[in-house]
């Protein structure tokens, strides 16, 4: 006959030090920013602009490079 194992033992201990779960709830404070129209624009679209007008500033760089590349060859 095979023997079964035990169960293992639940653990009873609190958690404590640096990784234990705070004991008290946490409370955010947030303050909401008056802005604009434009400035509220601005924030939603900052990241995307941002983007866009990168890839448009290295291919007009691209665009130059091969223009002169062009015109030293003819």
């Amino acid at each position: 006959m095979k023997a079964m194992s035990r169960k293992a033992k639940k653990r009873n201990k609190p958690y404590t030090g640096a990784d234990a779960a705070p004991t008290k709830p946490v409370v955010h404070h947030y303050v909401a920013i008056q802005r604009s129209p434009l400035g509220e624009w601005w924030q939603a679209k900052k990241g995307m602009i941002k983007t866009i007008s990168a890839i448009a500033g290295v291919a007009l760089i691209v665009v130059w490079l091969i223009y002169e590349l062009l015109m030293m060859i003819f």
